[in-house]
């Protein structure tokens, strides 16, 4: 018993010290650990919104296009955009959701209403809504094609559950109203014995807006609003963005030349390109680096479509 002895308080001071060391260099190798994969995480988040907004806006508008008039309004040869509106940080324009084609008997208004029907299933990502504007190909002379045209048809109600004819294959059948399909865009030259058949087109398309906005919490985000839909504020579709130069649009004529928003014709548009800029929502540090808001830019040039017709 005499021949043991204890630690010292020197050494249980020595240990204590080594072990306070020890546990603050692992404390701080943790939170730093923490620390880059918080970053990491917040950056990896941008850059997926930034690509889905990369791959989104440029599909709607690669649907965005373009289609001869014949009206008397428009004139021989004249051609129709479904571009609305032009902006540096924002378009409005019609965007294609289905397509179908007629089928069984069809009636058009003569001072009353009428109806066109749709085969079922229809082709595109959904079918009609009353709030769609509508358009049925009209082939006028079967010999010729330079007078074909796509007219505008004002629909009231669509009954999703009806038939085609005798035959008992389903369709929608769309209520045209007494003003009928139009050969004008203001709707004052209508017709109701259109040249239609069996099996013409018809299309339904959404009156869409990207833009760019600043949400609740203060960040820039790029996003959609419905205008057929009477939506007042932008849904987010990607985001956060740059707040100056986070959704950038460029549009360029057939020639290469820029159309500039505000005084060019939105019809002499062809090419559009799209410039993302997203940035983190708040300053972060990666390994080795200092904090700061990081960023990731995408541009995607996209070709209307029937440019090369126009």
């Amino acid at each position: 018993m005499r021949g043991r002895r204890g630690f010292t308080l020197v050494e249980i001071m020595v240990v204590m010290v080594m072990m306070l060391l020890v546990g603050a260099a692992l404390t701080r190798i943790l939170v730093n650990s923490m620390r880059v994969s918080r970053a990491q995480m917040i950056t990896a988040d941008m850059q997926s919104n930034v690509r889905v907004g990369g791959l989104a806006v440029p599909l709607e508008l690669r649907e965005i296009g373009y289609d001869s008039n014949i009206s008397e309004l428009a004139g021989p040869g004249a051609v129709r955009s479904d571009i609305e509106a032009i902006g540096t940080n924002f378009i409005q324009f019609r965007a294609s959701r289905g397509f179908s084609t007629l089928c069984g008997a069809w009636s058009l208004p003569n001072g009353g209403e009428g109806t066109l029907r749709i085969r079922k299933p229809v082709l595109g990502i959904r079918e009609p809504l009353p709030s769609d504007s509508f358009q049925v190909f009209v082939e006028n002379t079967p010999t010729i094609s330079s007078d074909d045209q796509w007219l505008d048809a004002k629909i009231t109600a669509i009954d999703l559950n009806g038939i085609c004819g005798a035959g008992g294959d389903p369709a929608i059948i769309l209520t045209v109203s007494a003003e009928g399909i139009s050969t004008k865009f203001d709707g004052t030259d209508d017709v109701v014995d259109a040249n239609l058949s069996y099996g013409s087109p018809v299309r339904w398309f959404e009156r869409m807006r990207f833009g760019s906005f600043v949400d609740a919490d203060g960040l820039t985000y790029l996003g959609a609003r419905s205008i057929s839909a009477g939506e007042g504020a932008y849904r987010a579709v990607a985001g956060p963005m740059d707040p100056i130069t986070g959704f950038m649009l460029t549009y360029y004529n057939k020639n290469g030349v820029p159309v500039a928003p505000g005084v060019g014709n939105p019809v002499d548009v062809r090419t559009i390109e799209v410039q993302l800029l997203g940035r983190t929502g708040s300053q972060v540090a990666l390994a080795g680096t200092r904090m700061a808001n990081r960023t990731m830019i995408t541009t995607t040039r996209v070709a209307l479509r029937n440019t090369l017709r126009h």
